[in-house]
């Protein structure tokens, strides 16, 4: 079984917890507060920022041609999201210039942080892929369901087929990279990012 299948199969209960928050399933019945929406949108340009300058340290740690280029195409990708939540920001009335970064979303790129930058680039890697294939399998599972039109652009983002193949990018380039890594290294980043994802989640469950 791929390393990258296996470390998903394993974190699959806390994949479950985060789709079952309220903050998710907000998303879906349109619940969730325009406020707390706004706020988790701010918060999650801080966080794609990190993710764009871990993926910047991946590709400099890079020792093949081929992880260079498919890392730089994936950094295309976060580059496009990141536009794409400024245009969110202007449809809902977001001033990213006026924001602080919250405990949660700290957490999360500190540990994003701290890796890219002490680590290998496959290592990078490992605790970059839950949050894509994360999102790609909410989305996915969101938009399966009936769902209220409020968030609908938010669901269709990450359903899309475009997105899942940026997550297989990723995983597809662990399974492939020539690089050696501890596998129980492995299983910490990927089971840390998937705890720091559901901690994210759940900062934005509280009404």
């Amino acid at each position: 079984m791929k390393i990258t299948k296996k470390l998903w199969e394993d974190n699959y209960e806390i994949a479950l917890l985060s789709l079952n928050t309220k903050f998710v399933q907000g998303l879906k019945n349109g619940s969730l507060p325009k406020k707390i929406f706004q706020e988790y949108l701010a918060q999650d340009y801080f966080f794609l920022e990190t993710f764009a300058k871990a993926y910047g340290l991946a590709v400099s740690k890079s020792k093949d041609k081929y992880s260079i280029r498919k890392l730089s195409e994936l950094l295309m990708g976060v580059s496009e999201e990141l536009i794409l939540h400024e245009t969110y920001a202007k449809e809902w009335d977001i001033d990213l210039s006026n924001n602080y970064i919250k405990k949660a979303t700290k957490n999360y790129t500190d540990f994003l942080d701290d890796t890219s930058k002490r680590l290998s680039s496959v290592e990078i890697m490992f605790a970059m892929t839950p949050c894509m294939r994360l999102y790609s399998w909410i989305g996915k599972s969101l938009y399966k369901e009936a769902f209220d039109i409020k968030y609908k652009e938010w669901i269709i983002t990450y359903s899309d087929v475009s997105f899942e193949k940026l997550a297989e990018s990723l995983e597809n380039l662990i399974e492939t990279n020539k690089e050696t890594y501890d596998i129980n290294q492995a299983k910490y980043l990927y089971k840390r990012a998937m705890e720091l994802e559901l901690d994210f989640f759940n900062a934005y469950s509280d009404f």
